[in-house]
Formats: structure tokens, sequence, C-alpha cells
């Protein structure tokens, strides 16, 4: 899985062993350490309780829930992304973006195993 923050946005691209892990565990995480011990982490789950794509930062991880539902449908489809925009407290909006990953085609010594690589070609799509 990879992240993505950009001003007040997450992307989160999903592999295909990452979208494998969901389907089975219903939760992706990954994490960052760092030389002076510290790190931060960050996790897709799916969730029974929410009705909407939910992001978090809570003890040093960032935490996106999808609700389960909503989730399985998107597993089980040729659809691309998830996308939510979150209201904050003060106002501002956090946009969350949960996306199949797709091959570069501009890397050809990238490893595309993992990738969506027949949904790129179905949609003539690359990253």
């Amino acid at each position: 899985m990879k992240l993505r923050c950009v001003q007040n946005s997450i992307r989160l691209r999903i592999r295909k062993s990452d979208m494998e892990q969901l389907q089975a565990k219903g939760l992706i995480q990954e994490s960052v350490s760092f030389p002076s011990g510290n790190g931060f982490g960050f996790a897709l789950a799916t969730d029974k309780t929410t009705e909407q794509v939910t992001a978090n930062f809570e003890n040093n991880q960032v935490q996106v829930f999808i609700p389960l539902q909503i989730a399985n449908q998107w597993m089980d489809s040729n659809e691309l992304s998830l996308e939510h925009e979150q209201n904050l407290p003060n106002g501002e909006i956090l946009h969350i973006l949960i996306e199949k990953d797709l091959p570069c085609l501009d890397r050809p010594e990238e490893d595309k195993s993992d990738t969506f690589q027949e949904l790129a070609e179905e949609k003539d799509l690359s990253c």
C-alpha cells in the first residue's frame, strides 16, 4: 500500500496483494521507521459500523476506514477508486482517495506483477 499526503488530502494506492489481505482480514497496515526511533504507520480497514469512508490520525497512525458493504462491492468490481470528502471540526475538508494501483508505463524497470494491469488495459489507463 502506498500513501500520498498533500495539503488536506490522503491518497492510498492498493496493490493486488493488499486487496487480498483486505478481503481476508479486513485490514492492511504499513509503517515507516526513522533513525530517531520514532515512526508512523498507516492502515486501511473495513468497518461494519461506519456508513462513509472516514480517516483519523491516532497514536502516530493514519487510519482510513471503508464501510464493509462499500468495500465488498468495490473489491469485487472493476471500479478503480473510492473517494470521499470528510468534514473537519475546523470547517476544512479532508479529501480521501483510495485507488487500485495501476502499472506505471513510464517506468519499464518497475515490477508490475502486483498491480491491476488488467484494469489499466481495459480502461486504457496507467499511473
